[in-house]
């Protein structure tokens, strides 16, 4: 019996064991397996981060406003086209039926007395008349030239325009991207400070509970990471806002989640001003498309001063008719025919100059549009260096700031945990530290969101990195 027993324990035993390892591989396969469907299973919006640049392309793609300025330019080209085509010879096919109640009939008198010849009918009740034709312009005074000239600078004044709408979507894009950056920073500043002011509470009760502080210690301690805490929650709270408009303004459903800029690494180098002043009235769209439309408005002016010249036109035609140029016999003929057409009008009142004078004060003032422009962009351009210089200059003092009020802290922290400082020391630099942390990153996203400004002032938005 012993023995037997010993033996059923020990079978026992082994199929638990048995049971214990199949237990502990199945745990391992799952737990092997559960991520990789976790993560086949996330949304690409939950795992990942949105770049600036991810961001722009998603706008540039699924922009309405651009959808729009790309059709219009589409239309531009059409016009182009229609323009050009004036140049060919136009082929016209014409087709006639006509009946007449009486047609003209011809006696003829023989010098036969007591002879009569019967009357011959010059034409018929009844005309067909098939036809292919083609003008051809000779001659318009240079007026088909200019206006495919006028053509194509429109088209080229819509392509700035469609350049200028990109380059404000891209500049709406980044200040907000910029601002959700600036948000999350703030957060992570005042997390940290919320932090301190845990630790510096649980230390605070510490003392209180030794008797070596009072109970007003704890309470200050204790309301600054209330007032912390709220701060935070009112940044969240914004936060969805601002990835809200985000989300608006690249025309996509969900919030984006913002990836996290290196702001400590930030290049601030800046350029020279004059350098950038001739990169923008180089490269600026919208100094393009005015210059465009009085480039276009020139050639306009000399398609209107061509309704004083001569127009010379040849034209050949080919018929296939019944009658034919026989009026008197009433069959199908076919015949052709070839000609010149002149028209010059010589008076219509002065409406022809007055239509040219009418263009040319409308180029004059392209021409004073496109002068404001080029100051209004010198102007823009000089505020955002000055701005992106201040926001550099900035960045350098607070950081020197920051380092100062980091070891101030760190001192008054170990002089408090010494009981060399009070409470209100140590608040007191945990606030100046925050302050100064919060400071810092705001003139981080100031140099990020001048730097995007110059960048659109010169035309160059989206072509140049902002780091």
């Amino acid at each position: 019996m012993g023995r037997t027993g010993h033996t059923q324990n020990k079978g026992n035993r082994a199929r638990t064991w048995q049971c214990l390892m199949a237990v502990f591989a199945l745990m391992a396969v799952t737990h092997a397996f559960l991520p990789a469907t976790a993560a086949a299973q996330a949304p690409p919006a939950a795992t990942g981060v949105l770049s600036l640049a991810d961001a722009w392309r998603i706008a540039l793609e699924k922009n309405l406003t651009l959808g729009q300025q790309e059709l219009l330019l589409a239309q531009s080209q059409e016009e182009l086209k229609i323009q050009r085509a004036a140049y060919l010879p136009a082929l016209s096919l014409l087709g006639s039926y006509g009946y007449t109640s009486e047609v003209a009939e011809l006696q003829l008198q023989l010098p036969i007395p007591g002879v009569t010849l019967p009357r011959i009918q010059a034409g018929t009740y009844d005309r067909y008349d098939a036809a292919a034709s083609i003008d051809f312009p000779l001659f318009t005074g240079f007026r088909i030239r200019n206006q495919v000239r006028a053509a194509e600078m429109q088209v080229q004044a819509q392509a700035a325009r469609q350049e200028a709408a990109r380059s404000q979507i891209l500049l709406l894009v980044g200040a907000l991207y910029f601002q959700t950056q600036e948000n999350e920073l703030q957060q992570q500043v005042l997390e940290q400070a919320a932090e301190r002011a845990g630790r510096h509470l649980d230390r605070a009760r510490s003392f209180f509970l030794a008797k070596q502080a009072t109970a007003f210690d704890t309470l200050e301690v204790a309301n600054r990471k209330l007032e912390l805490e709220n701060q935070l929650d009112r940044l969240k709270s914004l936060h969805e806002v601002l990835t809200s408009k985000l989300a608006h303004a690249i025309n996509v459903a969900s919030a984006p989640r913002v990836a996290p800029v290196a702001v400590e690494a930030v290049n601030l180098s800046m350029g020279e001003l004059d350098e950038h002043v001739a990169q923008a009235l180089a490269e600026r769209a919208e100094l393009k498309e005015t210059s465009s439309l009085e480039k276009g408005q020139l050639f306009r002016t000399r398609a209107v001063r061509a309704a004083q010249f001569p127009q010379l036109y040849a034209n050949a035609s080919y018929h296939y008719a019944r009658p034919g140029v026989n009026y008197f016999e009433d069959e199908w003929m076919d015949y052709y025919t070839v000609g010149l057409n002149l028209r010059w009008q010589v008076w219509n009142w002065l409406q022809d100059q007055r239509q040219v004078k009418k263009a040319r004060l409308d180029r004059e003032r392209l021409g004073l549009q496109l002068e404001q422009l080029e100051l209004d962009v010198r102007q823009q351009v000089t505020e955002a260096y000055q701005q992106l210089r201040t926001a550099r200059r900035q960045i350098e003092l607070q950081r020197r700031l920051v380092s100062q009020e980091q070891e101030r802290y760190r001192i008054t922290r170990e002089n408090y945990e010494q009981a060399n400082a009070t409470s209100l020391d140590l608040s007191i630099a945990e606030n100046t530290l925050t302050s100064a942390e919060l400071t810092l990153k705001q003139n981080y996203m100031e140099w990020f969101r001048h730097k995007l400004e110059l960048q659109f002032a010169t035309g160059r938005i989206g072509r140049e990195s902002l780091d």
